[in-house]
């Protein structure tokens, strides 16, 4: 605890000289009014998500928005955290929980990603002021959006339809961009703590300024924030692998201390306190020793984040300059257990049999009783920086151009990862009573200890990402309807990723390291067409706009690809809109998922829950494939808002969505439900033969981690392949109304998805099956509404989280997992124009996770972990 309140005054001394120095600069006044603040172009119209013309809204898609005011209202301590309040995005893959659902096993640093529709992070598009992010993850697999400070940004939206025709790969799903505040004048910041009724806290500290100038601005801002760890010991009410009192499976670890002696066909329990030759007869077949060491899990991991971001702009006659960049380091550790079934000889001075004449046995073993968690370091930081120019050139068209570089670099240092094979084999087989290693329950040489634990598994990851963008917009002529408009661009960007894996020991490293780059070039454009408008509307035909998009991209590594979209919008009458469009997009395979040898390719010991019940031990496979293709998708929505003239304040909003995905490109290993989910059952051997274990084994892939031959029980393959159909259809919905009652303003709201359909196809001939509410997939209803109440300077707000119950298909008969509610209360006061306080409460009744059936009662991919937790909130303007 000391070590952490020290690193969170260093963090805040650090902000609190930025602050300073944003101070002396900085306007004395600025208003209190959060909407004053809102992002404004330096001219006069400013680009939606969406689209690459100025003044006008995404024709056909529906726009997510949530405006400055609404993001300082969220209780949280990272941008990430604000995202997931929106609906459409899911927690599936990475995120800071650690489930395994779509290669969220690969998130070795505990970052996030975004997931709408719960598709794949890859097929979701993350942008900051509309530009690309470098890659994140050991594998450049997901973006985290929390390398940009939550206190800048001024509106975040979300386009959850395809929109690769204007924005390029991965926006299958849709877009989310962040958009900072770059308009800032004067200082304004926050500090937040937070705690939970145990151990677990979390703090944060965030300032932001900026200047304003007849020609011109500049902001900066930083932010720092840390927690620690959210031990298994704090939630032992649910946190269990024992889950029988629930109608579930005992699903405790076999690898115990005292462990379990296997030989002769027969198990046999050593006792407390151990066993020796002497007492050997006291030993019992058929017993097994079971064990659970939860309380000592880093449920949530340790973390510390410092993110900066900076923009400036500068008005030169007809020409503006800007640049802006950011930078964020994300640092923490990861616990490793030590455990392993261990092939004892007979020469081992501590050796035990109950079965006379055998000359070895294995023993079920963990050293997590005497040594406790391996602690490992693990680092991540992110950093892009981009200069351009914008210049009016002719009429009202406007030309832009801007070159973008970025780095990003992870790290799992994972220096003490379990146990190198070759020493443990070797101080089994000591003969010396002095340095062997004694795995039969009596006293173990913490010197041998170290030395067997001596196992790197370094984990490294560095991608790069170079930009150079032009385009230019604005009228062509006029129609009756309003101005035609057009967009026409080309961008070339260079994609460079670096993987390495560090296996052996501190004095014997082996390096499994590759990279490569590619070039990707593109040329797009889009036509805004308003066919009716002000100047020839009519009643039931007020507006008509159509929208056509087309961009083409050729890859130096696999080839060329061309994607459109067709958006119409149609308003009937004032206050009644509808909208449709239509579009392809696709995703090109990363470097990663290409190579077989980056991106932690080789061989696993696995252990996971398989058919009869229990765990099983065995080999995952993991790694690339060159020969993958891109995944492509084909989009369609349809919407209706309403914003009542005669009903001021009430807005109502429902969309249709309709995604087909194909050759989404899937990494099995460690997906739920691998064992035993008739889906994968192409890609699992069970019960191989010693002769075919020990082929794969000395098949030359790299071995990480210990495999005994002789206890492996199946073979899965999570190699990457072009495998995946995904057919989804849902609504999307939102109705929120204002009013007034007597000195009281009110504002409700909900908001949510609601999926209709959602099948896919595993293996290509297999045929579509229903995934819809099925564990490791999304689930079919999910919502947030809220109900907000201001006095004054007072302001408070309830909001109540659901998610519908699914069914857990990785166990026999399925359980069916009960729905999900969570209640979060937060109330903040006004002291006066530059000061507030404010405090609230997440998971207001305490609510658990719902319990499934699997390793630990829970999924962390669909709840949270976290207990109720209390939080109190400083801020501060001038």
């Amino acid at each position: 605890m000391t070590n952490s309140c020290n690193r969170f005054h260093r963090g805040a001394s650090v902000l609190a000289l930025a602050a300073a120095a944003l101070t002396a600069t900085a306007a004395q006044a600025q208003s209190a009014d959060p909407a004053e603040d809102m992002p404004q172009a330096s001219s006069d119209a400013i680009i939606v998500t969406g689209s690459r013309i100025r003044g006008i809204e995404p024709v056909g898609s529906n726009v997510i928005g949530l405006n400055m005011e609404e993001i300082l209202a969220e209780p949280v301590i990272s941008t990430n955290d604000i995202l997931r309040r929106v609906p459409q995005v899911v927690s599936l893959g990475a995120n800071r929980q650690g489930g395994a659902a779509q290669n969220g096993a690969a998130n070795a640093t505990r970052g996030a990603g975004i997931n709408l529709r719960g598709i794949s992070t890859n097929a979701t598009l993350l942008l900051h002021d509309g530009r690309r992010f470098p890659p994140q993850g050991t594998q450049g697999q997901f973006t985290d959006p929390s390398v940009i400070p939550s206190i800048a940004l001024g509106r975040v939206e979300v386009v959850a339809d395809g929109a690769s025709a204007i924005y390029g790969s991965d926006a299958i799903a849709g877009v989310v961009n962040l958009i900072l505040r770059t308009d800032v004048d004067g200082i304004e910041g926050r500090v937040r703590y937070g705690f939970t009724e145990g151990d677990y806290n979390e703090k944060q500290v965030a300032v932001i300024g900026g200047h304003r100038w007849d020609t011109g601005r500049i902001m900066l801002a930083a932010e720092y924030s840390e927690n620690n760890p959210l031990l298994g010991a704090e939630l032992a009410e649910w946190y269990q692998q024992d889950n029988r009192a629930r109608g579930g499976r005992d699903l405790r670890n076999t690898n115990c201390a005292p462990g379990t002696i296997s030989v002769g066909g027969n198990t046999y329990a050593i006792p407390a306190g151990g066993v020796t030759p002497a007492t050997v007869g006291q030993l019992q077949a058929g017993t097994r020793n079971l064990c659970f060491y939860g309380d000592l899990d880093h449920v949530i991991w340790s973390q510390e984040r410092t993110s900066f971001v900076g923009a400036f702009s500068q008005d030169i006659g007809p020409v503006r300059f800007f640049a802006d960049g950011f930078y964020s380091e994300r640092t923490g550790e990861l616990p490793i257990t030590a455990q392993a079934n261990v092939v004892v000889p007979s020469t081992n001075p501590f050796f035990v049999t109950p079965v006379p004449g055998a000359t070895s046995v294995t023993v079920n073993w963990s050293a997590t009783p005497i040594i406790g968690l391996q602690m490992n370091p693990y680092k991540s930081d992110s950093w892009n920086g981009t200069v351009g120019l914008e210049a009016d050139l002719f009429g009202d068209f406007r030309g832009t151009v801007y070159y973008a570089y970025g780095k990003s670099s992870e790290l799992a240092d994972r220096r003490r990862n379990g146990f190198n094979t070759a020493r443990l084999n070797a101080a089994l087989a000591d003969t010396n009573p002095a340095t062997a290693l004694n795995v039969f329950g009596g006293p173990v040489n913490l010197t041998t200890l170290n030395n067997i634990t001596d196992n790197l598994f370094v984990i490294i990851g560095k991608t790069r990402l170079e930009v150079i963008n032009g385009q230019i917009d604005g009228s062509l002529f006029a129609l009756a309807g309003g101005d035609v408009r057009i967009a026409l661009g080309a961008e070339h960007r260079t994609e460079y990723t670096f993987t390495d894996l560090l296996t052996g020991t501190s004095a014997n490293i082996r390096s499994t390291g590759a990279g490569g780059s590619r070039n990707v070039d593109a040329v797009f454009g889009e036509l805004f067409v308003p066919v009716v408008g002000g100047g020839n509307a009519s009643p039931g035909l007020e507006e008509l706009s159509l929208s056509l998009a087309l961009r083409h991209e050729e890859y130096s590594d696999f080839g060329n690809t061309t994607n459109p979209k067709i958006g119409l919008t149609w308003v009937p009458v004032d206050g009644v809109t509808v909208k449709g469009s239509y579009g392809t997009s696709f995703r090109a395979p990363t470097f990663t998922e290409t190579s077989t040898v980056a991106g932690g390719a080789g061989l696993y010991p696995d252990t996971l829950p398989g058919p009869g019940g229990g765990n099983l031990i065995g080999i995952g496979l993991a790694g690339g494939n060159p020969g993958l293709r891109p995944e492509t998708a084909t989009t369609w929505s349809a919407s209706v808002e309403l914003a009542p003239v005669a009903l001021p304040g009430f807005n109502a909003s429902l969309s249709y969505f309709r995604i087909d995905y194909k050759d989404q490109i899937q990494a099995l290993r460690g997906t739920p439900g691998l064992l035993t989910n008739p889906l994968y059952a192409d890609f699992v051997q069970f019960n191989p033969t010693l002769a075919e274990v020990n082929a794969l084994i000395n098949s030359g892939l790299p071995v990480n981690g210990t495999i005994n031959a002789a206890d492996v029980t199946f073979i899965a393959d999570g190699r990457r392949q072009n495998l995946g159909t995904t057919l989804m259809r849902g609504l999307d919905f939102m109705v929120s109304y204002d009013w007034e009652m007597g000195a009281v303003d009110l504002s409700a709201g909900v908001q949510g998805s609601y999926v209709l359909k959602y099948v896919f196809e595993a293996v290509p001939g297999a045929g579509l099956q229903n995934v819809l509410n099925t564990i490791g997939f999304a689930h079919k209803f999910r919502t947030q509404s809220d109900l907000t109440a201001r006095i004054d300077a007072l302001r408070a707000r309830l909001v109540w989280n659901y998610l519908n119950g699914y069914r857990n298909t990785t166990v026999t008969p399925v359980q069916k997992v009960s729905d999900y509610n969570t209640f979060d209360l937060s109330l903040n006061y006004d002291i006066n124009d530059n000061f507030s306080i404010g405090a609230d409460v997440r998971n207001l009744f305490d609510a658990n996770p719902p319990f499934v059936d699997t390793t630990n009662g829970w999924d962390p991919q669909s709840a949270s972990p976290f207990p109720r937790m209390f939080a109190v909130t400083a801020g501060f303007r001038f």
